[in-house]
């Protein structure tokens, strides 16, 4: 590997590093549609730049301050924090807050029209996984009954969104469901789902 290789092989990890952990931690709060990979770079590239934007000022001192020839050992450390922790802290932030309606308040304080972005239907349903009894129909006419709990998975990419309910039950004569024995869960492909039925759990 020459001299280029190793510069462009840093430039890269410059620009998109911090962009792809802040993405990583914010689709953990964020449901979103599957993008193509020039999508993907530009938005790692956007979220750097950002992530760069909020430390321009301690850059600034480092590169005038010449800190890699007189603090060799400061300045890694330094660059550590804003490629690797920064952007880290950038996205649990951003992912604490937002939720809260913080960023839509303040948006809508200046200005702005705030709406809130959700692929589709699926997303919707699924964004909040609150505990829920389920009556899921399948396409050959049969019923699956079970708990969607804090066990249970719904897939989020398109052509992949199978569902995994974690516990299957029975209707009983008295009309309350009953758990088959032994249940571990029940994994529905997405190509076999008709429709979801939601029923809320009653407290007692």
């Amino acid at each position: 590997m020459n001299l280029n290789s190793v510069n462009a092989v840093l430039i890269l990890i410059a620009f998109l590093v911090p962009g792809f952990i802040a993405s990583s931690l914010l689709a953990t709060t964020f449901r979103r549609r599957s993008r193509s990979a020039s999508e993907l770079t530009l938005q790692y590239l956007t979220l750097s730049c950002i992530n760069y934007g909020l430390w321009s000022w301690l850059i600034a001192i480092m590169l005038y301050g010449r800190w890699i020839e007189r603090h060799p050992v400061l300045a890694i450390g330094v660059v550590f924090l804003i490629i690797f922790v920064s952007p880290l802290i950038l996205g649990l932030s951003v992912s604490h807050v937002t939720p809260s309606g913080r960023v839509a308040r303040l948006l809508s304080a200046v200005g702005f029209k705030v709406h809130r972005f959700i692929p589709t239907a699926w997303d919707y349903t699924f964004e909040h996984e609150e505990p829920a009894w389920v009556i899921v129909r399948l396409k050959d006419g049969s019923i699956v009954y079970g708990f969607w709990g804090t066990e249970s998975f719904a897939g989020d990419e398109r052509g992949e969104r199978d569902l995994f309910v974690e516990a299957v039950f029975k209707p009983a004569n008295s009309g309350h469901w009953q758990p088959i024995p032994d249940t571990g869960g029940i994994l529905i492909k997405a190509n076999e789902i008709a429709t979801i039925e939601f029923r809320r759990i009653e407290s007692d």
